[in-house]
């Protein structure tokens, strides 16, 4: 055999050798790398809170009155069709939310509408009271209205409203109340 092929052959184990060497070197590394690597995970379903407002003129059955068109007729202990300046009337009315999320209560201003009533006509008031139900000692006995309302609270309230001096004979007209529930 000549020198230039035992050379080459030489060089050829030499080659395979290291080609070899590098391939164990390469399978040890990536054993070590895979005994040295680890991975950890967590997971978490979300799902939405939800909650339904109702009110009732009864303290006991409850139903949506979402819109002033579809507003619960409220029941006045004496009749307020027939006002004179100085009159006080109450009405009962309670709201209750129930679903999983609380929320904030806010009531808005009673609005009068659709007449002649005018702001200066009549005055109102609301108050939180223990028991459904309302006259002027459960008005006087009531607490501010809460700010915030959790899941299955039911809130009674005792509404109040007195003509003032400033009522015009024959005005008439309807008055809303807004009570609003705002997830928190």
């Amino acid at each position: 055999m000549d020198t230039s092929s035992a050379a080459k052959g030489l060089r050829r184990r030499r080659i395979y050798a290291v080609l070899a060497g590098g391939l164990v070197l390469g399978v040890g590394t990536a054993v070590t790398l895979a005994a040295w690597n680890d991975s950890e995970f967590a997971k978490s379903t979300f799902t939405a809170g939800s909650f339904v407002f109702q009110g009732s003129t009864d303290g006991t059955a409850f139903a949506d009155h979402a819109s002033e068109a579809g507003a619960a007729d409220l029941t006045f202990l004496v009749n307020p069709t027939n006002l004179s300046p100085g009159d006080t009337v109450y009405a009962p009315y309670a709201v209750k939310l129930t679903g999983s999320s609380p929320a904030d209560l806010t009531q808005t201003v009673a609005i009068a509408s659709g007449g002649t009533l005018v702001a200066a006509d009549l005055a109102f008031d609301a108050v939180a009271t223990t028991a459904f139900g309302c006259d002027a000692t459960a008005f006087g006995a009531g607490t501010a209205i809460p700010t915030s309302i959790t899941a299955g609270q039911t809130v009674n309230l005792c509404l109040k409203v007195s003509a003032t001096e400033d009522l015009v004979q024959g005005h008439t007209g309807t008055v809303t109340w807004k009570w609003e529930a705002v997830s928190q």
